[in-house]
């Protein structure tokens, strides 16, 4: 069988029908609110002011949120947003709400900034139909008013950050090509700003100098997140180094910011290749893959203690996250190119290194709360891939015992039942993990005794099925010793656990029921 391109598996199929369906949903609108006028002076950023836009459901959008409504945002985007996203100030919105009256364009971001702040806090119990709505409704009064760039128009930084806010939205919302056009969008601004020339920028103030250099930095990660999730090209070159210090905003902000900088750094112009390029045996060498690791671990030892303890477990839970699935791809790259082996001395040419990552990722998601990891968007997604590796090698990989096993499910599990119960997982990847579970209960069905059953010794079967993409890529791709493919089926593999007793018989019906226990909530 030839070798398919990774992005062309069952799971891409099932992720790109999904979209396919969902690219056209009816918008309803919530209960909308009153306006109060505003009273001072302000001079837009765009020049003259254009006439009121009608909104999508006709009459003007301008007669809809109150003032009052965003002033009560900007807590939570303090809190929530502006720490990933450290760009537009809380006095920038302050003056924007004052003015929103009298600028379309001021209303139209703040639309924006809205439904991105609601996006982002709303987790949990509070990610209500009513607040799906609201974030829905405010994303297309933003999209509808959005005025295009005309002939003397320049760029600015809250209509690049307009379009980041409406990308960031659209992800959460899987509608991934409108996302991809609105970040695009997002970074033809910066480079009509021309923030990485340094003689553009030599006549701004310190401040505004390093915020722009933060908003360029902020497009650079959004767009290589996306290369990666949905194989696409990244245009951004990295600028030379981290934005300048900047006494403006809370060390904290700054400090985690920068950390994040320097993990997708690490996604350079030789990783997009490897990862967008042909996925035939040989492109990619055993060599780049160890110097790539060594560069995730550096980066985590060279982190300062200090700055590190000033951080907001919101802030770790997000450097955390994106290290481990930084090398699950990493992993993922060595397991396309027939690299992996049970006997590699390196961890992360080993088969098993998903399976020390579950252990690592169960001890650190532990000591996070879901709003910490939900308030990233992005680290639902991460977590996402993360957990359907380890759910692969659980499938392919054997273990030497059924204690070991045991374990190996446990810690699956645990990661498992926190990523199925975030509500802005989409039903497609929800599936897909569902799958994979459901994989796992038919190879561990429960048994009255060793001989009723024939998943038991001298009947064990669980053979992966031809629909798995895994199986598929894998066989077509790795010689033996070097991938799951390269196995002999475990059928006729010889186990060290594989004999009777009562003993064995516990701990596989102890395997059994846990696999049946998983919490399976209904997604909005």
């Amino acid at each position: 069988m030839s070798a398919k391109p990774r992005s062309q598996g069952k799971r891409g199929r099932i992720i790109t029908e999904y979209k396919n369906k969902t690219a056209h949903s009816n918008i309803t609108s919530p209960p909308i609110l009153a306006v109060s006028p505003g009273s001072a002076e302000y001079h837009s950023p765009y020049g003259p002011l254009s006439p009121t836009t009608p909104g999508p459901n006709g009459g003007h959008a301008m007669f809809h949120y109150s003032q009052e409504f965003f002033y009560d945002l900007i807590p939570e985007y303090m809190s929530a947003v502006y720490p990933v996203e450290p760009i537009i100030t809380e006095s920038e919105l302050q003056t924007y709400i004052q003015f929103m009256d009298r600028d379309p364009e001021v209303r139209s971001f703040l639309y924006s900034f809205a439904a991105c702040t609601l996006n982002l806090t709303r987790y949990g119990d509070s990610r209500t139909e009513d607040v799906v709505r609201s974030i829905e409704t405010l994303v297309n009064y933003s999209m509808d008013t959005f005025r295009p760039m005309f002939v003397h128009a320049k760029g600015s930084v809250m209509r690049a950050m307009q379009s980041m806010f409406l990308h960031n939205c659209l992800m959460t919302k899987q509608a991934s090509d409108a996302a991809f056009y609105y970040m695009r969008d997002s970074i033809s601004i910066i480079q009509l700003m021309r923030i990485d020339n340094k003689d553009s920028t030599a006549s701004l103030s310190p401040i505004e100098r390093a915020r722009r250099q933060r908003l360029y930095w902020l497009a650079f990660i959004q767009e290589r997140f996306v290369a990666i999730l949905d194989y696409r090209q990244a245009i951004l070159s990295p600028m030379d180094g981290l934005p300048e210090d900047d006494s403006s905003i809370p060390l904290s902000v700054h400090e985690g910011f920068n950390q994040i900088i320097k993990l997708f750094r690490l996604l350079d112009a030789d990783f997009l290749q490897n990862w967008l390029g042909s996925q035939n045996p040989g492109t990619v060498a055993s060599s780049w893959i160890e110097e790539k690791s060594r560069e995730l671990e550096g980066n985590e030892q060279d982190s300062d203690g200090y700055g590190l303890a000033m951080l907001t477990t919101m802030q770790r839970a997000d450097l955390a996250i994106t290290r481990e699935w930084l090398r699950t791809l990493v992993w993922r790259l060595a397991m396309s190119q027939a690299l992996l082996s049970s006997r590699s001395q390196r961890e992360c040419l080993s088969l098993l290194f998903p399976v020390r990552l579950s252990k690592n990722l169960r001890q650190q998601v532990a000591g996070m709360s879901r709003a910490d990891i939900e308030v990233h968007g992005s680290n639902v997604q991460k977590l996402f891939e993360i957990t359907d590796t380890i759910a692969d090698v659980l499938i392919h990989v054997p273990a030497p015992s059924l204690e070991e096993t045991g374990s190996r499910v446990d810690d699956f599990l645990f990661i498992l039942d926190f990523v199925l119960l975030f509500p802005t997982l989409d039903q497609t990847r929800r599936g897909i993990l569902l799958e994979k579970l459901e994989r796992l209960q038919t190879m561990f069905p429960e048994v009255v005794s060793t001989t009723s059953s024939p998943n038991m010794p001298g009947g064990f079967d669980i053979q992966s099925p031809s629909t798995d993409p895994w199986y598929y890529a894998t066989q077509s791709k790795m010689p033996e010793e070097t991938g799951f493919g390269g196995m002999a089926p475990l059928p006729q593999m010889e186990q060290p656990w594989m004999g009777s007793g009562t003993n064995q018989q516990a701990a596989w019906n102890h395997i059994s029921r846990r696999l049946s226990t998983v919490t399976l909530p209904q997604p909005i």
